[in-house]
């Protein structure tokens, strides 16, 4: 790949990129988290897969705005976690979608922009996220000073999740918590490269882990467009077969995406509604919550 700046070209060497290790954490574990936030049992109940029930306790379901947020702990490490819900009818967001990058950041990441949509979306949800934590950290791990925590989310909860990260990385929202994990599914273009580089930079000093799973011709992946001045952060892990959970790990940076993996169907391919609603092997969004 070829990068332009400042007059020059800087050829970028597939070495330079290497791809990372494999993800630490169960991305299927992390894929159920974030369907969860999809189902109601009841009103303020998630309807949880079998998978899940006998190590996930949900502590709150917060719903704002047509937006949502599923709170609460895992026993099976001792963490806290939040899912967030893409809407009920994906098509909606991205069909009205004017994409306008905002800077809603002080010093030092007054340059940082992200899309003024998703920013308000996360913003209807973040104070009721927080007291929630707050409550969940107090009940299951009030000894501990820095309790593991980890944001899960598909579609466009998935570019929620991917700003509440950030606001933990920054300090002084999430307090008492420590980032160990942040996983998404179909999740559009959260902000600038500004943003990518920033993010990247917190989350390595953090030494959390980062992961954005992309299936074959999803759509979503690919807005807001790179031509609008957007970049994903990574590490992107991609579902190249459409049924099959296997994935290749890309060889993308905080500087530019990997066009060997979901990059690989742009500009004629990326059109899938359906691949956006599977991922590995499992149905997504409201569909996927009869199968739980």
């Amino acid at each position: 790949c070829v990068i332009r700046a400042a007059g020059a070209i800087a050829v970028e060497t597939a070495t330079e990129r290497a791809p990372p290790p494999p993800p630490t954490y169960n991305l299927t574990r992390a894929l159920l988290l974030a369907e969860a936030s999809y189902c109601t049992a009841t009103e303020d109940q998630p309807l949880l897969p079998a998978e899940l029930r006998k190590t996930i306790i949900v502590t709150k379901v917060v719903d704002n705005h047509a937006t949502r947020a599923v709170v609460g702990w895992d026993a099976s490490d001792r963490s806290l976690f939040v899912s967030f819900r893409g809407t009920e009818n994906d098509r909606n967001w991205w069909q009205d979608a004017k994409f306008v990058k905002i800077r809603p950041y002080a010093k030092p990441y007054t340059e940082v922009a992200v899309e003024r949509g998703f920013w308000r979306w996360y913003n209807f949800l973040k104070a009721d996220v927080v007291k929630a934590l707050v409550k969940a950290k107090a009940k299951f791990d009030p000894t501990t000073s820095l309790t593991p925590i980890r944001f899960y989310g598909h579609s466009a909860g998935g570019a929620v999740a991917v700003l509440a990260a950030f606001d933990q990385l920054r300090g002084s929202v999430y307090n008492g918590t420590r980032l160990v994990g942040s996983y998404t599914f179909g999740c559009p273009r959260v902000g600038s490269a500004s943003f990518a580089k920033a993010f990247s930079s917190l989350i390595d000093d953090s030494k959390a882990e980062n992961w954005r799973v992309t299936h074959r011709d999803d759509l979503v992946p690919h807005l807001p467009e790179e031509a609008l001045g957007y970049l994903h952060t990574p590490h992107e892990a991609y579902q190249k077969d459409e049924v099959k959970p296997d994935l290749i790990y890309c060889a993308d940076s905080a500087t530019k995406e990997d066009d060997s993996c979901s990059n690989s169907c742009y500009p004629l391919g990326c059109t899938s509604v359906v691949d956006h609603l599977s991922y590995l092997g499992l149905v997504q969004g409201i569909g996927g919550c009869i199968e739980l």
